[in-house]
């Protein structure tokens, strides 16, 4: 058994070899996506911070302004002082300084898409693009988990927890393939299975499923009567802000279709995806509160549903198991280069040996060689 999974554990690596590097190299740099993005862009980011934001009715009317063809679709809030607000208008970001209500610059869905940051992330997730693309890089991360799990089998009999480093190199290779695999394990297993729950569908409902799933009440938009039209954003901030008190207002969305409500997706402390799961429903025009999804009280399946992601980023308990995210996916490459190099290693010492044998064979008188049959 043994001897049956090292083969299988020695060949899968190899197969996959390549698209194991390359969800580990763009992995380890989208654990800081949005930093990334902020630090390409500073221009459309950086703001100073004042003492009082302007309303965000005014940020609106300013972003609007500037891309008067295309509708207000939902404003995101910054969570640090110094970011800038955006103005989704249409396909168009839109950024304002929050504070004087400057837009900074504009940006479109084709212009995001060739960003590094986006770019990366489109690699990551579906190679090149397209069903095919994501169906490899699935089958990639499933290839992933198994040697984790089967990496762990195999060195447990041995338990190598440090490298000789006073040894041959090839045996520093060795120590550091099974260390490096060893130290990772857990962390790795956490992203490889958490990715798997989120590409597969059939294994998101068995997961979602356990512990049960309340569906929340949401009741239906009134019809459009109200003469004053719908309400304000910064009445919709304050309806969310009121209606879940210490959760943060991440993003307003604004859908132009006049029967459909207003949203106001929230972020609890302890919630730590970027735009939150929490929502606030808010009728358009009475500002009537229609729905609540509140973190803090939902069932335990969406519980899971709701860490799944965080899980896979990294950002589960912020800039610590970020850290830890990042050292985990940069330990899979070396796991990559050393088993590459312990393959190589042990194909040189085949060919080495095969070598020997036919000079050896070679050298000895003609009735000492093994016999030969001809067909």
């Amino acid at each position: 058994m043994r001897q049956f999974l090292v083969v299988v554990h020695r060949w899968a690596a190899l197969i996959a070899l390549a698209f194991i590097l390359i969800l580990a190299i763009t992995g380890s740099a989208l654990v800081f996506e949005g930093a990334m993005d902020r630090a390409l862009y500073p221009r459309l980011w950086r703001v100073t911070p004042a003492v009082s934001r302007i309303s965000l009715d005014t940020l609106i009317a300013r972003a609007h302004a500037s891309a008067p063809v295309r509708p207000v679709t939902g404003l995101s809030l910054a969570p640090a002082a110094d970011r800038a607000y955006i103005v989704q208008a249409g396909a168009t970001q839109v950024f304002v300084d929050p504070y004087t209500g400057r837009v900074l610059g504009q940006r479109t869905i084709d212009e995001w898409n060739r960003t590094l940051p986006r770019r990366l992330h489109v690699l990551h997730v579906t190679l090149t693009g397209g069903k095919s693309g994501a169906a490899i890089m699935a089958i990639a991360t499933f290839v992933c988990f198994a040697l984790v799990l089967t990496g762990v089998y195999l060195w447990w009999p041995d338990k190598i927890w440090r490298v000789r480093w006073s040894a041959s190199w090839k045996r520093v290779v060795f120590d550091l393939h099974h260390q490096l695999g060893v130290m990772a394990a857990i962390v790795l297993l956490l992203i490889t299975g958490s990715a798997l729950v989120m590409h597969y569908e059939t294994l998101s409902r068995v997961v979602y499923g356990i512990g049960g799933e309340t569906p929340t009440e949401i009741r239906d938009q009134s019809a459009p009567t109200q003469p004053a039209g719908a309400i304000s954003a910064d009445s919709l901030d304050a309806i969310a802000r009121h209606t879940l008190p210490g959760a943060a207002v991440m993003f307003l969305a604004l859908p132009p279709m006049k029967d459909q409500p207003f949203v106001a997706a929230m972020r609890f402390p302890e919630d730590h995806t970027p735009g939150g799961r929490s929502r606030v429903i808010v009728d358009r025009y009475t500002a009537a509160v229609l729905g609540v999804q509140d973190t803090r009280l939902a069932s335990f399946g969406v519980q899971i549903r709701n860490q799944i992601r965080s899980i896979h980023t990294g950002d589960w308990f912020g800039r610590s198991t970020e850290v830890v995210w990042l050292l985990a996916t940069l330990s899979l490459v070396g796991q990559a280069v050393t088993g590459l190099l312990m393959w190589w290693n042990s194909r040189r010492r085949r060919a080495a040996k095969r070598s020997v044998a036919r000079r050896t064979s070679a050298a000895l008188p003609s009735r000492e060689r093994a016999p030969t049959t001809t067909v």
